[in-house]
C-alpha cells in the first residue's frame, strides 16, 4: 500500500477514511469514470494550463503558493466542530437526527523539521444529542467523559484513523465511538494539507489536481477503547482539486476541493447490551481552506450519503435488519477566536 501518511476522512456514522494522494493529472483532462461510480463523467473543471499574463492577477493565479506550516512554540488556535447526521427509511423519509458538537485546542510543541510542527490538541468539550422527530434540530448534552481528552499531533507519522487518545473515559460505548469519529472528522482536514504538501514540496498551484485510484486492500478500524477490530474501510477513487483562493475569517486562504464515490464500508460492533453490524457504500464531497500566511487549516465542511444494510441487536437479542436504509452526514470544522482569559 501507499504511503500510509498521505490520508483524507471521509467519514461514516461510526467510521472514517484515509485517503493517499495519487500522481497529479492535468486538470484540464477528463476520463471515463471507473466502473460503480456514482456518476457517469466528470465535470470539466473551469481552469486550464493557460498563464494570465501581465494583470493584477497573473502574480497571484500564475504563482506557486506556499502551504508549508509557519508558527512558534505555544502558538494556540481554538476550533469548532459540528457533525450532523440525518438517518433515512426505506423510501427516502428522514426517521432520525444526530447533532454532535465539540471545541478543540490546538498547540505548537516544537518544529521537527522545517515546515512541519508536532501539536497538542486538546478536547476541551464535547456534546451530543438525537431525536426521532427529524424535523427538530437536537439540543446538544455534554457527555461525561470526553472534555480534556487530548493526544499528540504529528503529520507525518500519525495515524488519522485510529486516534492516540485514551476513549476508556467515556462510559457510555456508543458516545465513545461518536468522540473517536469526530476526532477522525477534524484531523482529516490535515491528512488532505499534509498530502498536497507531500506531492507539490510546499508550493502548490490553482489548478493542481490529484486523482488517486482505488485502493486494493482496506484500512483496519479499532474499537475506541482497545486494539480489537471494529470494521474496515476501502477507499474507492479520490480527487483533491486546488480550486482557487478565498478568505476566511480576515486569513487569505487556499481553497481545495476533494471528493470519493464508491467507498465501501463493512463494520462490526458490540459493546455491552448493543451488537451491530453493517454494510454500507459511501459518498462523501468537500472542500477545506489553507491559511496562505502560517499553512494551517482554517475551515472546512464535508458531506454525502451512505446508505447501507444494518442489524442491531440489544440486551443479548439476536441482530435483526434495522428499517434505515442510511444516513446523509455533514461535518463542519472552523477556527474560532480564543475564549477570554479567566
Amino acid at each position: 500500500m501507499k504511503d500510509q501518511r498521505w490520508r483524507c476522512v471521509g467519514l461514516a456514522v461510526v467510521l472514517a477514511v484515509c485517503g493517499m494522494l495519487g500522481v497529479a493529472l492535468a486538470a484540464e483532462e477528463v476520463q471515463d469514470a471507473p466502473m460503480g461510480q456514482l456518476w457517469t463523467e466528470r465535470p470539466v473543471l473551469p481552469w486550464d494550463s493557460q498563464a494570465v499574463g501581465e494583470g493584477d492577477w497573473a502574480g497571484l493565479l500564475d504563482a506557486k503558493l506556499d502551504i508549508s506550516r509557519r508558527g512558534k512554540e505555544g502558538e494556540t488556535r481554538h476550533y469548532r466542530i459540528r457533525r450532523e447526521n440525518v438517518m433515512y427509511d426505506r423510501i427516502g423519509h428522514p426517521a432520525s437526527r444526530t447533532l454532535a458538537q465539540a471545541t478543540i485546542e490546538r498547540r505548537l510543541l516544537r518544529e521537527t523539521e522545517p515546515g512541519w510542527w508536532a501539536e497538542r490538541v486538546t478536547w476541551t468539550d464535547f456534546k451530543a444529542h438525537s431525536t426521532q422527530a427529524p424535523g427538530e434540530v437536537p439540543a446538544p448534552q455534554e457527555v461525561p467523559g470526553a472534555a480534556g481528552l487530548s493526544y499528540e499531533f504529528l503529520p507525518k507519522a500519525f495515524d488519522y484513523v485510529n486516534i492516540p487518545a485514551d476513549f476508556s473515559g467515556i462510559a457510555d460505548p456508543m458516545a465513545a465511538y461518536l468522540v473517536k469519529v469526530m476526532a477522525m472528522d477534524l484531523m482529516g482536514f490535515d491528512a488532505l494539507t499534509t498530502a498536497l504538501r507531500d506531492r507539490s514540496g510546499d508550493a502548490v498551484q490553482v489548478g493542481m489536481t490529484s486523482i488517486d485510484p482505488r485502493w486494493q486492500q482496506g484500512i483496519d478500524i479499532t474499537q475506541p477503547t482497545s486494539v480489537d477490530p471494529a470494521g474496515r474501510y476501502l477507499l474507492n477513487e479520490l480527487i483533491v482539486s486546488v480550486a482557487g483562493v478565498t478568505r476566511r475569517g480576515g486569513q487569505p486562504c487556499l481553497l481545495v476541493w476533494f471528493a470519493a464515490e464508491g467507498n465501501d464500508v463493512n463494520h462490526d460492533f458490540s459493546a455491552g447490551p448493543v451488537t451491530m453490524k453493517f454494510r454500507g457504500t459511501e459518498h462523501f464531497w468537500g472542500e477545506m481552506a489553507i491559511s496562505l500566511r502560517d499553512g494551517h487549516v482554517v475551515g472546512g465542511e464535508l458531506r454525502g450519503p451512505l446508505p447501507w444494510k444494518m442489524e442491531m441487536g440489544m440486551g443479548g437479542q439476536p441482530p435483526q435488519e434495522m428499517p434505515v436504509f442510511g444516513v446523509i452526514q455533514q461535518v463542519s470544522v472552523w477556527e474560532v477566536p480564543a475564549p477570554p482569559a479567566q
